[in-house]
């Protein structure tokens, strides 16, 4: 017996997995998402994510396929007095992606403290996203060692997306169990033995995927625009392997 009998997926466009901040009013810089939310503060007019220092981190969860390719990019302000031994350092699931410094040559007096200096940087960062999982926790943090009033930093133009896009297909609910995977390029997919009976999707922003059942002609065809956690409603029949 089949699970399905057609899968056909529409990669419209290339969505980002997470952004925040872009509005230079702040509009979309508070409820982001961050482990301290709700902080914003203002440097020559324009919002940022903060201010935070103090070697506190601040982190992020999210849902995302395992094995692809990532693009983790933002803006960074580096406050006040920063020292030149001082360091930035960017973390995916613990693991160091890189670490940079406040650089004097690209300062300029904007905000806060008129004695100091401040470093406005746009960072980039390319990595492979956790094997074995689908999610992907992000940490940023400092090893400054004074107060927040005299030296910080904030963030703003926040931005996590997959290079190459896909969707997985999960045989248990809740994104458990064996899994498929078609990615772009390989967009309609006819089978009379799929892998896995489907239970649960990952499906990333600007994908459409749509499912028929093994009646194919007369079937009602399933559309999904969003991650599905637990396909009750459809009911997917066990499915048979060739012996």
């Amino acid at each position: 017996m089949i699970g399905i009998s057609l899968i056909k997926i529409l990669f419209l466009y290339r969505a980002p997995i997470y952004q925040s901040c872009f509005d230079p009013l702040g509009s979309d810089c508070l409820n982001n998402g961050w482990s301290i939310s709700n902080r914003i503060d203002t440097c020559a007019g324009i919002k940022y994510i903060g201010r935070f220092g103090e070697r506190v981190p601040l982190t992020q969860t999210f849902l995302c396929p395992q094995g692809l390719q990532m693009k983790f990019s933002f803006t960074i302000g580096m406050f006040d007095s920063w020292d030149l031994q001082e360091n930035f350092f960017v973390y995916c699931d613990n693991v160091l992606i890189d670490t940079f410094k406040y650089t004097p040559a690209h300062s300029s007096h904007l905000c806060f403290d008129s004695v100091y200096r401040e470093d406005i940087v746009q960072k980039s960062f390319r990595f492979q996203s956790p094997l074995g999982k689908n999610s992907l926790t992000l940490k940023l943090q400092d090893d400054l060692d004074e107060s927040i009033n005299n030296e910080s930093w904030g963030i703003r133009n926040v931005l996590l997306e997959v290079f190459e896009p896909c969707v997985d297909f999960f045989s248990e609910c809740n994104y458990q169990g064996e899994f498929w995977r078609i990615c772009a390029g390989n967009q309609t997919s006819l089978s009379k033995n799929l892998p896995l009976q489907i239970k649960s999707i990952i499906i990333l922003k600007g994908i459409i995927v749509k499912l028929k059942d093994a009646k194919y002609f007369g079937g009602n065809m399933q559309t999904y625009t969003t991650d599905q956690p637990c396909l009750n409603d459809f009911n997917f029949p066990k499915y048979q392997k060739t012996i």
